[in-house]
This record gives C-alpha cells, sequence and structure tokens, in this order.
C-alpha cells in the first residue's frame, strides 16, 4: 500500500472535516450557557477533523486492498488459463 497517498488523503479529509464542523458549529448555535457548552466551535472543528480523517484514510485503504486484490484475481485467472491450455490446447 501506498503510505503517502494514504495519508494525502487522510489530510485532504482532515479540512473538509473541519470545515463541516466549523460550519455546524456557526449554523447552530447552542442555547445553553454552561461552562460544558463553552467553546462548542472548536469542539466540532475537532470532531469534524477527526472523523475526516477517519474516513479518509480508510476509504483510501480500502481502495487499495481492492486495486490489490484485484490484479490477484487477474494474475490467478491468466494461470489458470495457461494451466488449462497446456493440458488441451485444441480449446485455447
Amino acid at each position: 500500500m501506498n503510505a503517502k497517498l494514504i495519508a494525502f488523503s487522510g489530510f485532504v479529509t482532515v479540512f473538509l472535516g473541519a470545515g463541516i464542523g466549523f460550519i455546524a458549529a456557526n449554523l447552530l448555535p447552542c442555547p445553553y450557557t454552561s461552562q460544558m457548552y463553552q467553546d462548542l466551535e472548536q469542539k466540532y472543528v475537532l470532531v469534524g477533523a477527526v472523523a475526516g480523517l477517519l474516513i479518509g484514510s480508510s476509504q483510501e485503504m480500502i481502495r487499495e486492498l481492492k486495486q490489490e486484490r484485484d490484479a490477484e484475481e487477474d494474475l490467478l485467472q491468466d494461470l489458470n488459463k495457461a494451466i488449462h491450455s497446456s493440458k488441451n490446447p485444441k480449446n485455447y
């Protein structure tokens, strides 16, 4: 797997997730005033960034693993054809 591509994908989605968290914090103002609800904007941005990192890197890993699996399946199909063609050269 390409670690640089996975990291890049993760960082891109970190910014997207942080942006979504920032927008959500500004669009959904909190009516409460207790200490627990202070700095909600920063918390939303942090949660969005972490979610973006997890989603982006996971998606890229799955995409790369699928490419590897497809390449292995193609290799096995080619090997299977080669084995069968050596047994029965008339069929191929």
